[in-house]
C-alpha cells in the first residue's frame, strides 16, 4: 500500500479527497476508506455480513464514482459499512467485489451526510509508481 492512501484537499463548496493506490483495486479500496473516514468518526461494526457488489460504468474513471455512490447508497439505506474488499474483477469500466462488513448500530451517528460522489475532476492519473484520483463528495 502507498504511504498515504488518501487525503482531503481544499474544494470550494463540497469535500474533495485525493486518493492514491498502486492499482485500480487499491484505488477503489482507498476511495472507500476515504468515504467512510469522511462520513463516520469510526467504523464500529463487526464483520458479520458479506455482499457481492457489481458495478458497470462507461470507463474506469466513472467506475470509481459509481462504486462510491453504491457504497453511499448502502450506508444511507441499509446502514451497511464495509471494512474489507476482495475484488474478483476490476477494469474496463467494470468491477465485481466481495465486500465484508456489517450494519452500523442505531446508536452510531453519521458525522457527515454524503449525498453523492461526483464526476467533477474524477480522472485517474499516474502518480509516480501509483495512480491517483480526485473525488469530490457532495455533502
Amino acid at each position: 500500500m502507498v504511504s498515504r492512501p488518501f487525503e482531503f484537499v481544499a474544494h470550494t463548496a463540497d469535500v474533495a479527497a485525493l486518493v492514491r493506490g498502486r492499482d485500480l483495486g487499491e484505488l477503489l479500496r482507498n476511495a472507500a476508506a476515504a468515504l467512510y473516514c469522511l462520513a463516520l468518526d469510526s467504523v464500529p461494526v463487526e464483520t458479520v455480513e458479506q455482499r457481492r457488489i457489481k458495478v458497470k460504468s462507461i470507463d474506469d474513471h466513472a467506475l470509481i464514482v459509481d462504486w462510491l455512490n453504491e457504497l453511499i447508497y448502502l450506508l444511507s439505506a441499509e446502514r451497511l459499512v464495509f471494512s474489507s474488499f476482495a475484488f474478483e474483477h476490476t477494469g474496463d469500466g467494470c468491477l465485481a467485489a466481495q465486500c465484508h462488513g456489517g450494519r452500523l448500530p442505531h446508536s452510531t451517528r453519521v458525522r457527515k451526510e454524503i449525498k453523492a460522489a461526483t464526476y467533477h475532476l474524477a480522472s485517474i492519473v499516474p502518480d509516480g509508481e501509483a495512480l491517483a484520483v480526485r473525488i469530490v463528495f457532495d455533502v
